[in-house]
């Protein structure tokens, strides 16, 4: 199952929640509100760096890392 970030309509709080295709919308996990799926973002590696999806620089060649928040 996937991990989708979402944001309750209700107090506002975001949530990472594992999602499956075939489940009912998922509800806030602290006040039971709607949740509205928010933007993903993503990766990719391309000529041996890794770029996110937000821009910025590449990480070092060789670099492990999947997410370029630790890196920067």
């Amino acid at each position: 199952m996937p991990l989708f970030d979402f944001e309750c309509q209700k107090c506002h709080k975001k949530h990472e929640l594992l999602v499956g295709s075939s489940e009912s919308k998922p509800v806030c996990p602290d006040c039971g509100g709607g949740l509205s799926k928010l933007p993903s973002l993503f990766g990719v590696k391309s000529g041996g760096g890794f770029r996110s999806s937000q821009g910025g620089g590449s990480c070092p060649s060789g670099c492990s890392k999947t997410s370029c928040g630790t890196c920067h």
